[in-house]
């Protein structure tokens, strides 16, 4: 039976992935709300491996995406999902968690940053971003952001962010070393993340939209310099 996606109700796609120890594990993906659902502790005994395959399934999924709801029940008891904080090493992170322990709620931007991959703007980012829009879409739960009032989302609490790919990169590099498999990287991918750097840092010059269009989603903006990283194995 399909897992039900807190965020839409939507049936989750499963993906089978490898675990330590020799087990694998299936991680549910809702591609509309851009988000895993981890049951119990699959999200801490992935592979690196398995954490790489992850990023491919955010890289092939950039579709726009709904904003979450703001109440979530968990797909296997029905109990509310309660937001969470933690922290990897100095980043802090967030997902909405089953009290009753049977499992956690991650959107694809919360993972990237678990993950290392995406890191909050300085403030003077924020204020050079401020002068070119006034709302940003929350890279976490897509929520909108009024960066007059705050540069956090006031829903989830997560920092306006932006897909870091000098981090990328290494971040990558430690998977696939971590995972001792084989292969030789494309030489070109260096130059494509600087091109994707480059595409990122001119967003906070071309963002002015007099036309009133959607609000751009930072982490979202980055996203190629991923599939170009990942597709180089």
């Amino acid at each position: 039976m399909a897992t039900s996606c807190p965020g839409c109700g939507q049936d989750m796609a499963p993906t089978q992935l490898d675990a330590v120890y020799g087990r694998t594990v299936n991680v549910d993906v809702c591609p509309a709300c851009g988000a895993f659902w981890f049951d119990r502790n699959e999200s801490t005994v992935l592979t690196p491996g398995a954490v790489l395959k992850l990023f491919v399934v955010i890289g092939e999924r950039q579709a726009d995406r709904r904003p979450l709801s703001t109440s979530m029940a968990c797909p296997r008891c029905r109990g509310e999902l309660k937001l969470t904080f933690d922290m990897q090493r100095t980043t802090r992170f967030s997902y909405w968690r089953c009290p009753a322990e049977h499992g956690r709620f991650t959107t694809f931007a919360e993972f990237l940053r678990e993950k290392n991959f995406v890191r909050s703007l300085s403030p003077g980012e924020l204020a050079q971003l401020r002068a070119s829009v006034k709302t940003v879409q929350c890279g976490s739960c897509g929520a909108p952001i009024d960066l007059e009032a705050s540069g956090v989302c006031a829903y989830c609490r997560a920092p306006v962010s932006v897909l870091d790919p000098r981090q990328m990169e290494t971040v990558v590099a430690q998977l696939r070393q971590a995972e001792a498999a084989p292969h030789t990287v494309d030489p070109m991918v260096a130059e494509r993340l600087a091109a994707d750097r480059f595409h990122v840092e001119r967003l906070f010059r071309t963002l002015d939209r007099p036309d009133g269009g959607k609000a751009p989603n930072l982490i979202e903006a980055g996203l190629a310099a991923l599939g170009d990283l990942l597709s180089s194995r």
